[in-house]
């Protein structure tokens, strides 16, 4: 379908054609609306390809433009039937995503369990829950059964592990679990909606009409899995758990199937599928009995076989010796795997027990241990099955393993040791997420690190936001850590560094949680200036999720901490910030009062760097005020304050927020001069990123010049940059990309 014919597109005209009736001017409207001129422009032109949202977008608009109650209710009519034609024709067209695989990879053969496998086919229930010991096969088993049901459930296979008995408390939040299913099912960061209730409705809506499975791994109680169970005919929940989890059974009708021991049969299969040589039935059976017929003692006894060319007969003689008869007691399993690998491996196997998160990458192994690359060490482990590759280079130990892991450091390492590794993972973590958010925010200004980035080690914006998205879980796990352990630095440093992400990624709870720590961290270690630096932060996302009392506290706290330390770099910064979280409550002229004040502390302190910083913000306020031509004046000032501090990336955004003022009041060729100046600095400072937003307003005034082919030119530029990175904007670009130009014969 043409992109001008469809239904968003058609909607989007009749609401332009309703604002040319109304007679108001559209940067008003948009001041009224709450939405930069820029994006309403968009919207009006039809550039968008999902429909606008109707509380936030097409009701208010409607309003400003002095719509009726009874015109207003036809447009919320209109809405509905637009919205109920757009997605019949997504699901016509198969116009959605590729249906998101969540499933781990599967490790070794997996051998027999045929009457559980049939419970799983013929489950009548929209809810199963599979409970049993731990190290008994739960999750083994829903995974191999989930990998076989594609047809089943066309429209996607999902999967969390809960962590319910996560031994560092990490047990997983429902909401970030549903925050995770939203990614996965292609919803765009920036249409999460910021409230966990409203996004855990919007998971429900999404799936309520698809025909998906959704593994729910390893769950503590009834509690945690209660959010995640959402309804619809062609959904199917499936629950792993030690506990028998018997509230969803009796609140939700769950069919219970509980995973025992396997049968002496099907135990001795297992253990000879993992075993390449064949064995007589007398030596299977005794080793199956010495492992207490528990697969994961089977698993880990078949390995070590395997990789030693040891005995069956043997290792089976070996475990009854060390006592080894129950499933309660893998103590004998798990020492004997471990004493069978080299001490390189083993040391690495115990310092993996003090890792926190769901798993670790190979990178972070490295510096865990001390070594440039620790991968024949884990490949050493993978094989003897005391650790699972369940992404490339991404690693996990079964929770037993690692409670285990975790008492042979304590055991064998020192005290100086163990704290001495976790140090390490600690920098490494805090050293890399500052450069990826370095990419993310180039603007910002860094923080001092006591164990500073490699030279050229700075990854490119696709590099950086794919590692953030990758580690996140990890990173957030290793900030309570750090926190809980007593490393204040890098507990408030790693909050730090994560803030531009977990921003733009629209995970402000998140972002809230990571500055928490950072705040109790610096408060902890006696810092005032990172204490008010947190509370500034905890300040800014409280505003983003509109609690502006929660929000207005901490800029008093972090105020009345500079004020009485006389920090007035610290009172100049918090002046600043207090100026955005106003502006998020839509109240531009205090915003404005706040950053003038900002403005006129750091001009007293002959800090160029941040007085430039300051003067752009007041020059954005003018700006939304619709006074383009005072928000100039302070642009040009901005940008020789910048040039000035040699803050080239600053600089590049103030004269294209200058340029953005000329483009307002009609100087297109200005605005032009002001584009390529700044392009200038981007190349300079070797940011794709910022060359690519810049061509792209470039692109605007030289379209408004008449001169469409090389606004054209200057669009496909950015659009080529935006996507080789994979950034969100590159829509945006391709939007303007499908409008077709004017023919020049009908200029004449």
């Amino acid at each position: 379908m043409d992109e001008r014919t469809s239904p968003v597109a058609q909607f989007c005209t009749d609401l332009r054609v309703r604002w040319q009736a109304s007679g108001r001017d559209l940067p008003s409207i948009a001041r009224q609306v709450r939405i930069s001129r820029t994006q309403l422009y968009a919207i009006l032109n039809g550039e968008i390809k999902r429909p606008p949202d109707f509380e936030a977008l097409v009701r208010p608009f409607v309003l400003a433009c002095g719509a009726s109650d009874a015109e207003l209710a036809d447009w919320r009519r209109r809405h509905d039937v637009m919205v109920g034609v757009h997605e019949g024709l997504k699901q016509r067209g198969g116009l959605r995503p590729a249906p998101p695989n969540l499933l781990p990879a599967t490790s070794g053969g997996f051998v027999g369990r045929t009457a559980l496998l049939t419970a799983l086919d013929t489950a009548t229930g929209s809810v199963v829950v599979v409970t049993g010991p731990p190290g008994v096969g739960k999750t083994a088993l829903v995974v191999h059964w989930a990998h076989g049901q594609a047809a089943a459930f066309p429209d996607g296979r999902m999967y969390v592990d809960l962590r319910g008995y996560a031994r560092d408390g990490g047990a997983l939040d429902p909401a970030d679990a549903i925050r995770g299913f939203l990614d996965a099912l292609g919803v765009p960061a920036r249409e999460v909606p910021p409230d966990r209730a409203a996004q855990a409705a919007r998971f429900r809506s999404l799936v309520a009409d698809r025909r998906l499975l959704i593994v729910l791994d390893n769950a503590r109680d009834a509690d945690q899995v209660r959010p995640l169970l959402a309804g619809g005919s062609g959904v199917r929940i499936v629950v792993t758990g030690r506990s028998p989890l018997t509230a969803l059974v009796a609140e939700f009708g769950a069919a219970p199937l509980v995973v025992d021991l396997p049968g002496e049969a099907e135990a001795v299969a297992l253990l000879r599928s993992r075993i390449a040589d064949p064995v007589d039935d007398d030596t299977a059976a005794a080793a199956v009995a010495a492992c207490g017929r528990l697969p994961l003692a089977l698993a880990l006894t078949g390995a070590r076989v395997r990789q030693t060319g040891f005995p069956l007969a043997a290792a089976a003689a070996e475990l009854h010796r060390a006592g080894s008869r129950t499933h309660d007691d893998l103590r004998a399993v798990f020492s004997w795997s471990y004493a069978a690998v080299s001490p390189p491996a083993a040391r690495l196997f115990r310092l993996l027990g003090l890792t926190a998160g769901p798993d670790v990458a190979a990178d972070a192994v490295a510096a865990l241990a001390g070594v440039h690359d620790a991968r024949a060490e884990l490949d050493e482990l993978v094989e003897a099955g005391l650790i699972v590759e369940h992404r490339p280079h991404r690693y996990l130990l079964h929770d037993l393993l690692r409670d285990y892991a975790g008492e042979q450091a304590r055991a064998v390492d020192a005290d100086a040791e163990r704290r001495d590794a976790l140090t390490r993972l600690l920098d490494y973590y805090t050293r890399t997420a500052h450069e990826a958010d370095r990419v993310l925010n180039p603007i910002r200004p860094p923080i001092p690190l006591p164990v500073p980035p490699a030279a050229g080690s700075r990854p490119d914006y696709k590099a950086a936001l794919a590692w953030l998205e990758a580690e996140r879980a990890v990173l957030m796990a290793t900030l309570r850590q750090a926190r809980d352990g007593g490393a204040d630095r890098h507990a408030w440093q790693l909050g730090w560094a994560l803030d531009t992400f977990l921003y733009e990624q629209h995970r402000w709870h998140d972002e809230g949680a990571a500055w928490a720590v950072a705040l109790r961290a610096a408060t902890a270690s006696m810092d005032h200036a990172a204490t008010a630096h947190a509370h500034r932060f905890l300040g800014a996302v409280a505003g983003r999720l509109s609690r502006f009392a929660d929000a207005y506290a901490h800029m008093h706290e972090a105020m009345q901490l500079c004020r009485s330390a006389g920090d007035r770099p610290g009172e100049a910064e918090t002046e600043f910030v207090l100026s955005y979280v106003c502006f998020l409550q839509g109240d531009i002229v205090t915003a404005l009062a706040h950053a003038e004040r900002s403005l006129e502390l750091w001009t007293g302190l002959s800090d160029p760097a941040w007085t430039g910083r300051a003067a752009n913000a007041v020059g954005l306020y003018h700006s939304f005020r619709g006074d383009a031509a005072t928000a100039s004046g302070f642009y040009r000032r901005a940008a020789a304050e910048q040039h000035q501090a040699e803050d080239f990336a600053n600089e590049a955004v103030s004269r294209d927020n200058l340029g953005m003022a000329h483009h307002a009041l009609g100087a297109y060729a200005a605005a032009v001069e002001q584009f390529d100046a700044a392009r200038d600095l981007a190349r300079q400072l070797g940011d794709p990123i910022l060359d690519a937003q810049l061509a792209n307003h470039a692109g605007d005034a030289f379209q408004a010049l008449g001169e469409h082919a090389t606004a054209r030119e200057h669009w496909e530029y950015a659009y080529k940059l935006l996507v080789n990175a994979g950034h969100p904007v590159a829509n945006d670009v391709a939007h303007k990309l499908a409008v077709p130009q004017p023919d020049p014969e009908d200029r004449r």
